[in-house]
């Protein structure tokens, strides 16, 4: 196990690398999502704070968190494994701005089932209670546990109303929406991220931003299309109007 100093801009932070996956979210962070590291470094400000919402290992929660010490980054990771190095690459930076919580947004609140593809930390393409996106992805389940769930709406009553929310769900972000519609229509929330994952070819359907629009975003920009198995996926941002 190594301990990497990555730097962006003027941020500097410590990363811990075990595998290849970890290794990747590295290499890469500078140049796979280049629009989210922007919107943090744009929009990131003093007393702000930060949902990230499927924070992995962390690698835009650290950012963000060493970025700016003056705002809070609330980060979610409802698998073990990659949790676990969360809470570490927060511990090796002594970042006291960064809440970790350990539970899958949805829906509802309540326990459901975690499909996960691989028991490794960073690894990706988990899935809540049926297995159709994993399987989509090409991925295989490995193994299944039972997680708590939280809805934004209840996550924001223990961690306070977020100024920013970043979703990166693996395919559950209209679960995460669904469950969101107080934090949505808060004029606290100015800005949201959202990764839409689908498998129909083409683009997603319009629908899919319906939350967002009636509660007063419009859509500002997009990221790059990926692709895998039969999966296309594209992070679009939203400010409030």
């Amino acid at each position: 196990m190594d301990i990497v100093e990555c730097s962006l801009e003027s941020t500097v932070f410590s990363m811990i690398v075990s595998n290849e996956w970890e290794q990747f979210r590295i290499e890469t962070l500078a140049t796979k999502e280049p629009e989210t590291v922007r919107w943090i470094f744009d929009n990131f400000g003093p007393g702000d704070t930060l949902f990230d919402i499927g924070a992995n290992v962390g690698i835009y929660a650290i950012l963000a968190a060493a970025h700016n010490p003056g705002g809070i980054v609330v980060a979610v990771e409802p698998m073990a494994a990659s949790f676990a190095r969360l809470c570490q690459n927060g511990l090796i930076n002594n970042l006291r701005n960064l809440r970790p919580y350990c539970v899958a947004v949805s829906a509802t609140n309540g326990l459901g089932t975690l499909n996960l593809s691989s028991m490794e930390a960073a690894s990706s393409m988990h899935s809540l209670d049926a297995a159709p996106m994993t399987e989509s992805f090409g991925e295989t389940v490995v193994t299944r546990a039972g997680i708590g769930l939280s809805t934004v709406d209840a996550l924001a009553g223990s961690a306070g109303v977020p100024s920013l929310m970043k979703i990166d769900v693996d395919g559950a972000e209209d679960e995460v929406l669904a469950g969101a519609a107080g934090v949505l229509h808060d004029p606290r929330l100015r800005s949201v991220l959202v990764e839409f994952n689908w498998t129909d070819g083409g683009a997603p359907d319009d629908s899919r931003h319906e939350p967002l629009r009636r509660a007063g975003f419009v859509a500002v920009g997009t990221g790059a299309r990926f692709e895998r198995g039969s999966v296309r996926w594209q992070n679009t941002i939203y400010n409030r109007t």
